[in-house]
């Protein structure tokens, strides 16, 4: 069971923040910014975000549209069938043009990366 923070913590969700931490957050940013000096690192970065984006947003897609299908499962009436169809539609829309923007953002970052 995790403590509550003392009074004037800044870490969200009341926990403590360690010193261990700190010390990683500063070797991850340490490593992150000696990797994107050249060229191809900060591509490999580029692309890395990207696509861990791209996974991100797809599985948040899928647990949403999981849950449509699952309200027209439920519906008992033409009224909610039509409302669940609706937002499958919407679900698959918004999803869709989500993930299609961070990819062409990615890819536009990736272009104006390289010389």
């Amino acid at each position: 069971m995790p403590t509550a923070a003392p009074r004037g913590s800044i870490t969200p969700g009341g926990l403590p923040m360690r010193l261990w931490h700190l010390s990683a957050i500063i070797l991850m940013l340490g490593l992150v910014m000696a990797i994107a000096r050249d060229p191809v690192g900060c591509v490999a970065l580029i692309v890395f975000v990207t696509g861990l984006g791209e996974v991100i947003l797809g599985t948040t897609a899928i647990m949403a549209l999981f849950q449509t299908i699952g309200a027209l499962g439920m519906a008992r009436g033409l009224l909610q069938h039509g409302q669940a169809v609706a937002a499958t539609t919407f679900v698959l829309v918004l999803a869709t043009g989500v993930m299609s923007l961070w990819l062409f953002v990615g890819a536009w970052l990736v272009r104006a990366a390289l010389p």
